[in-house]
């Protein structure tokens, strides 16, 4: 049984994702400066560095919260590398993300989520698309010295194609794809570039997968900040009935009786684990965690990946 990190135990999961855009910016700015101007304005305003001009914006950090380069980080580190030589593939998952919300804003599924018009309402369906299209191709570029690291990014890039080409065509009701293939993708390119075997790269990738898998959003969980924004009203006291009458210092001073603590139950996919609570994950075959602390030399390996799946899924993996 592996003890899964809280918030508590694990502070610096909270700030990874930060640490990691830090690092792969340079990255990203590096490669956009290879590109045609006219696509290099769309992709420069799709990351949040500049306006509709071109004209920089005065952000030193991009958009998003860049969780698929810190899980390419957190995944070499994982398998004993250094994370230095993962950086390419971290700016490259970024890269494939961003092209795939470009896409997904072309063709009408994905609303901007920044305080700005978002980039196909700027630049028009063809801007868009060839700045998605760019970002796609830049990412193959930055892992093209790994043979093994371009085929399943590649594979990867057909596998996004399918599930956005599927959703179009069953139309706007049908569910939208999760982030298991691209989290699963910023996984196994962590272990790609860390020298890990095959057997440790395909655990990232299910690990990954199945943190996308609990991530992924279901119609009750987009309805949820609509839900949050309905106003709410306090009952008024009925009229004549008396004040609750305060304890008395004897009553406030007497022990309450003790309690054995209860011990919590793993939630279930999608539920939500109380802040501070502590669970260990599921021993077997079937536990991606569990797989993965197998394949790595030590459970201690996986402790970070552990954290960050925590903290965006919410949930015991």
């Amino acid at each position: 049984m592996i003890p899964y990190p809280t918030d508590h135990d694990d502070p610096g999961a909270a700030i990874a994702p930060g640490r990691a855009r830090a690092a792969v910016d340079p990255v990203l700015r590096a490669c956009l400066h290879t590109l045609p101007e006219a696509v290099r304005v769309v992709c420069a305003y799709q990351l949040g560095w500049g306006d509709r001009t071109g004209a920089p914006t005065g952000r030193g950090t991009g958009a998003g919260r860049a969780i698929g380069p810190a899980l390419v980080l957190a995944a070499a580190r994982a398998a004993g590398g250094p994370e230095e030589a993962a950086l390419p593939a971290a700016a490259a998952v970024e890269l494939v993300h961003q092209s795939t919300l470009l896409h997904a804003g072309v063709t009408g599924r994905a609303p901007g989520t920044r305080r700005r018009p978002p980039t196909r309402a700027v630049f028009g369906t063809t801007g868009a698309g060839a700045a998605g299209d760019a970002m796609a191709a830049l990412a193959v570029r930055l892992v093209a010295g790994r043979p093994e690291a371009v085929t399943l990014l590649c594979d990867r890039l057909i596998e996004l194609c399918g599930a956005r080409a599927a959703r179009h065509a069953a139309g706007p009701a049908a569910a939208l794809p999760g982030p298991g293939a691209l989290f699963g993708l910023a996984c196994a390119l962590g272990g790609i570039h860390a020298g890990a075997s095959p057997r440790v790269t395909a655990a990232l990738d299910a690990f990954g997968r199945a943190m996308g898998a609990a991530t992924a959003p279901t119609p009750a969980t987009r309805a949820a900040p609509l839900a949050r924004l309905t106003p709410t009203t306090r009952p008024a006291p009925a009229a004549g009935l008396a004040p609750t009458a305060l304890p008395t210092p004897a009553t406030r001073l007497a022990p309450a009786a003790p309690t054995a603590p209860p011990t919590p139950s793993a939630p279930g996919a999608g539920a939500h684990a109380p802040a501070g609570a502590r669970y260990t994950a599921p021993a077997g075959p079937g536990s991606p965690l569990e797989q993965l602390a197998r394949a790595l030399p030590g459970p201690g390996e996986a402790a970070e990946l552990a954290a960050l799946y925590r903290l965006v899924a919410r949930t015991d993996p």
